[in-house]
Formats: C-alpha cells, sequence, structure tokens
C-alpha cells in the first residue's frame, strides 16, 4: 500500500486517491492548527480550519469513490461508516455508542455491531 499526501494526491492524481494509496500527513502541510494554540476570542480568524474541512473532504471523497463500491460494504455499513467519520474527533477518534448508532441510522443494535466489526 502506497502512502501519498494530499498534496500529491491533488498533483497526480487529480484529487482522487488511488485505490492502493493510503493518506499520509505531509510536514509541509502540518498548519498552526496542529500546534496547541492559547484560546481564541468568539469570531476571531480561523483560516486553519478550512485546511481541516479539505481533507475532511478528501478522505470523505475517496471513501465515496472507493470505499463503497470496490470494498462491496452493505448499506448498513456504510451509514455505520458516515455515522462514525460524522463524530470522529481532530485527533481521528469516533466515541460513539453502538445504541446510539443504531438510533440514528435507523439500524438494530445487531447490525450497527456486526458493521462495526466490518468497517474498522
Amino acid at each position: 500500500m502506497r502512502e501519498l499526501t494530499l498534496r500529491e494526491v491533488n498533483e497526480q492524481y487529480g484529487g482522487i486517491l488511488p485505490p492502493d494509496a493510503v493518506l499520509r500527513p505531509d510536514d509541509a502541510e502540518i498548519t498552526p492548527s496542529a500546534v496547541p494554540q492559547p484560546h481564541r476570542p468568539k469570531g476571531a480568524s480561523s483560516t486553519p480550519k478550512r485546511r481541516n474541512r479539505s481533507e475532511r473532504f478528501a478522505v470523505l471523497n475517496t471513501f465515496v469513490d472507493f470505499g463503497i463500491v470496490d470494498s462491496k460494504l452493505t448499506p448498513a455499513e456504510v451509514v455505520v461508516w458516515l455515522v462514525l467519520y460524522r463524530d470522529t474527533k481532530g485527533d481521528g477518534t469516533a466515541r460513539t455508542a453502538q445504541a446510539d448508532i443504531a438510533r440514528r441510522a435507523g439500524l438494530n443494535v445487531r447490525t450497527v455491531r456486526r458493521a462495526v466489526a466490518v468497517v474498522r
């Protein structure tokens, strides 16, 4: 599995992550938002957030382009992935109860458990 930076994906592959590659952080892509900052007053400019959004959309687009069709995920697995992705924090963790996922996705808790086992 190749590791590509977001910049490499954009420049070499037109923004579409190849199926045999994963995203990796690039030292040049580290923004001030990655370094702990003092508290910002309400309404202060938050330009670094836009970079994080673009990275999140790159992951989402890659999942839509390759994760759904190529991996043959079931509809329940796709919905569970999307709920978990939506709840993912900046450090990459998503702490959501399976019962909450089931309620939000309109699924049975057992179905969520099976889907989480596959999506990991």
